[in-house]
């Protein structure tokens, strides 16, 4: 910012952009820059003011709002703010794909810029048109810049191609839901751990912590939720029966027949260790 240039000026995001020419530069701290605004309404009038708010020069000040534009109407398709759906998203792009490719634009209607169309749609069993071919869609940097319809079709895919990685995460984070609704929860914070009551813990995961594990659940595919329902189910099973088997090699031993007891803990394969109730999560 040198004296004499024309710069596009603008005090907060709803206002709009205003020409002013740089006068001189602060020499305390923090910075401020003296401009003076040249438009007839403002009368020659000069102000101090941070460097921040001077976007770009004012001979780009057309192409910067036309940016803005671009990502008013991407940003206007997407969810609202705090909806599950982007939360959800956001971890399975994290998680799952590589940043080379495609990243979620947070605050920006959880749109997605997508670095190389091509190999992510590939990757995915996709055709590219499906992830760029929207009419809010537009190219910055080399990357396409492309709406929630394509961050969801994206996040669903790839869920459904990780869904047994995924479902046995939401699980996981379930056990540990429920544990803290009953005992309560440690979290770190800067003085030490904080102890959050179960009442809290269970507010806390009900209202934004449980409805992202749905639509994660959901973004599976039933068939695949079904599949490892079922699968739960039959671990359940095997433990139960391992505990039965147990049982019964330790009341063998119990009453001097030891050979014939490490003989059925030969053949029940798995160790009984690894059959065992879950212990809850700390």
């Amino acid at each position: 910012m040198e004296p004499g240039e024309s710069w596009a000026y603008r005090a907060r995001g709803v206002d709009p952009l205003v020409e002013v020419r740089v006068v001189r530069q602060g020499a305390q701290k923090p910075a401020r820059v003296l401009v003076s605004f040249l438009a007839d309404r403002f009368e020659g009038k000069e102000e101090w003011v941070p460097p921040a708010r001077l976007k770009v020069l004012w001979s780009q000040a057309a192409e910067f709002e036309a940016r803005e534009e671009r990502w008013a109407r991407v940003s206007a398709v997407g969810p609202d703010q705090e909806d599950p759906r982007e939360y959800a998203a956001s971890e399975i792009l994290e998680a799952y794909v590589d940043a080379e490719l495609a990243t979620i634009n947070y605050r920006d209607g959880a749109s997605i810029t997508i670095r190389q169309p091509e190999v992510l749609a590939a990757r995915l069993g996709l055709r590219a048109k499906q992830l760029t071919d929207h009419p809010e869609a537009f190219i910055e940097d080399g990357a396409v810049i492309a709406p929630w319809p394509a961050t969801e079709l994206v996040a669903r895919t790839v869920a459904e191609q990780n869904a047994e990685k995924i479902l046995q995460r939401v699980q996981t984070e379930e056990k540990k839901a429920r544990y803290a609704a009953i005992h309560g929860e440690y979290q770190s914070g800067g003085r030490g751990d904080d102890y959050i009551s179960p009442e809290i813990s269970e507010e806390v995961d009900r209202e934004f912590s449980a409805p992202i594990r749905e639509v994660l659940r959901g973004w599976c595919g039933a068939e695949n939720v079904e599949r490892f329902d079922e699968l739960v189910e039959l671990r359940k099973e095997i433990k139960r029966v391992g505990e039965v088997a147990q049982s019964a090699i330790n009341a063998l031993r119990a009453h001097g027949h030891p050979a014939l007891a490490s003989q059925f803990e030969s053949e029940l394969g798995t160790p009984v260790e690894m059959l065992r109730a879950d212990q809850p999560p700390r």
